[in-house]
């Protein structure tokens, strides 16, 4: 009667605190997905979760989220807000469509939703939200609601109220121009009118950003009104996020990171060096530009950067051609080089001369063009 009693105190209380908040729900169902891993929780997970609530109160339809790998993202938004928002927030209804880059996170993250609401633990905090079908893809509970998981590239004939797009591009794909403009245009033209209602439905993208013509900077550059939470693992003061929801980054140091608990600055420093600058400040600033450039920094340059040739240049021109018509295949790229006679070249004999190589400012280099 005791342990009864205890056990029918322990579900009215953690039912009480899902109820209260995302935030709350998180730490207590995460036993259930992740039985043998800590939950390492902090600031930035509670942002995310704050901002989904958001979504689900109805202050935000339109999110745009850029944050690093590991920041929990997926887990978050196709895991555990749709679970939280049927049972907790009593919102059986609810019909998502979540899509990834391809049928790998779609598979995991549908069958991880699927097992929690299938779980005991589940079912004995929030027994109506029972499930009548459950495929590996796709399943549905008793009170209409459901949630299908489609590669991106399938996305066509499906409609529902929350459209979740996680990481829409891959490393590799977001490389290649013509798989990155695909991407893009199908998102534009084929994605973001699979809603019920156009008012109402609500579109959630949450990525790291690897190049500046993905998804997220064209929903940047094109301003089509989205509530934009970007939390880069170093701060950076003159790029510090703030949201209409009255979401204030609160590092206040640059360098500072975004979870120490479980990114300490061991691990941080490890990634750099080994990603390499280009890849660190697009999936981990979510700048995916540096700052000094990828491959050649402002600084080799300063002061040695003249706009009319000397007298005397000889010009160079290098070719690195393409070998292949793959649409993922590098460009043929092309470059011009300056070389230029030395002070002592005047007194130079028979011909021979020593010179020495020069940059200097030249439009519309290297070509982007492919061969073929």
């Amino acid at each position: 009667m005791i342990a009864s009693r205890a056990r029918a105190q322990l579900v009215a209380l953690d039912r009480y605190e899902a109820d209260q908040s995302l935030r709350n729900f998180i730490p207590i169902a995460w036993p259930v997905l992740e039985p043998t891993q800590e939950y390492v929780g902090g600031w930035a997970i509670d942002a995310i979760a704050e901002h989904l609530e958001a979504v689900t109160y109805g202050w935000i339809n339109r999110l745009l989220i850029n944050v690093p790998p590991g920041s929990m993202k997926s887990l978050l938004s196709s895991v555990l807000w749709p679970a939280w928002e049927w049972g907790p927030r009593n919102r059986p209804s609810l019909r998502y469509i979540a899509t990834a880059f391809n049928d790998g996170p779609v598979k995991r993250d549908t069958r991880k939703m699927r097992d929690l609401v299938a779980s005991p633990w589940y079912q004995e905090r929030w027994p109506k939200v029972a499930l009548v079908r459950a495929g590996e893809t796709s399943f549905s509970n008793s009170r209409t609601g459901n949630r299908e998981g489609i590669p991106f590239g399938s996305l066509t004939s499906q409609r529902g109220d929350r459209l979740i797009c996680d990481d829409l591009h891959s490393t590799k794909t977001a490389e290649s121009p013509v798989e990155r403009e695909k991407t893009v245009r199908q998102f534009m033209e084929g994605a973001i009118n699979r809603l019920n209602d156009q008012d109402k439905s609500v579109i959630i993208v949450i990525m790291q950003r690897l190049h500046e013509g993905d998804v997220a900077g064209e929903i940047l550059s094109r301003d089509m009104g989205y509530v934009h939470l970007n939390l880069p693992m170093e701060f950076e003061s003159d790029r510090r996020c703030e949201t209409r929801i009255g979401f204030r980054d609160p590092r206040t140091e640059d360098g500072e990171l975004l979870n120490p608990g479980r990114f300490p600055r061991s691990v941080v420093e490890q990634l750099k060096r080994d990603m390499g600058e280009y890849a660190w400040s697009g999936q981990y600033q979510q700048r995916p530009v540096p700052r000094e450039g990828g491959m050649f920094k402002l600084q080799w340059f300063a002061g040695r950067i003249v706009r009319t040739a000397p007298a005397g240049t000889v010009w160079v021109r290098h070719w690195d051609l393409a070998a292949s018509k793959n649409a993922t295949a590098a460009f043929t790229a092309g470059a011009v080089r300056t070389m230029r006679p030395t002070a002592s070249s005047s007194s130079r004999t028979s011909g021979a001369s020593e010179r020495r190589a020069t940059w200097f400012a030249r439009p519309s280099w290297p070509l982007t063009t492919r061969t073929g």
